[in-house]
């Protein structure tokens, strides 16, 4: 099974890592017979002075089923690590993997993932709030929309559909010259889709409907900067409703 070890911490093995006494970042989730949590651990100093975090993730018998394994599954960390090193390795903003591996005793099977922690970013949902008011400057709230859009729409050129892409999994940093850095984050239910229109609608229609507060006009910049275009054509319009429809539909569930 492939791994790898962060180079920051000499030693560190999937033991170790497993009986990581540490409190929980994340109160564990539980589903069936298996669950998954997440806790904050320390790599070691950057530069002597300011450390390094990361975030271990461990699961047991938290499983998908795929058409590779289509009776027992692997473990959703299995499918997100290869989802990361495909997207990194295609230039899409996520998060590095620093280590994987798995464990099977008998029927049962442990997984871990960590993930390098990302400093200084703010979820979506929070920074809109404070970017998206009256007295901020048209250019600053359209650099950040086009951000989004340009790296939702670089996701879903992989074929993947996040299927759970919600403002707080868009991580945004501001840099000092006024642009804005993303990370795509909580891929576990990412899926291939191969029709491109089912990657837009319910991925779009599940952002939208979160940030319904923003103007009309903001949400159509975001459609013609996803799509890199300059005006929207008859069927990109009919897109549009399809997931202005959507999201009217989900909102009222």
């Amino acid at each position: 099974m492939p791994h790898r070890k962060p180079v920051t911490v000499p030693g560190m093995d999937f033991d170790t890592l497993w009986h990581h006494p540490g409190e929980w970042f994340e109160a564990p989730n539980v589903y069936r017979q298996g669950w998954s949590g997440v806790s904050r651990i320390p790599l070691g100093p950057a530069d002597g002075s300011r450390p390094l975090y990361a975030f271990l993730k461990r699961q047991h018998n938290f499983m998908r089923r795929t058409w590779r394994h289509p009776w027992h599954g692997v473990s959703t960390f299995y499918c997100k690590y290869h989802h990361l090193l495909r997207l990194l390795k295609l230039g899409v903003p996520v998060p590095a993997p620093l280590f994987f591996s798995e464990k099977k005793e008998g029927r049962n099977v442990n997984a871990i993932l960590v993930t390098a922690e990302l400093v200084g970013f703010t979820p979506l949902d929070q920074l809109a709030a404070d970017i998206f008011k009256a007295d901020v400057s048209i250019t600053r709230q359209r650099k950040l929309a086009a951000s989004v859009a340009e790296a939702v729409s670089k996701f879903h050129s992989t074929r993947l559909q996040h299927r759970a892409l919600y403002p707080k999994h868009i991580l945004v940093k501001e840099t000092p010259c006024g642009n804005f850095d993303m990370v795509l984050i909580d891929l576990e239910k990412a899926r291939i889709r191969l029709l491109p229109l089912l990657r837009t609608l319910q991925d779009l229609a599940t952002l939208n409907r979160e940030l319904m507060h923003l103007s009309r006009t903001t949400r159509l910049y975001f459609l013609k900067r996803y799509y890199g275009v300059h005006k929207l054509d008859t069927a990109l319009k009919w897109i549009a409703r399809l997931i202005q429809d959507r999201t009217r539909r989900k909102a009222k569930t």
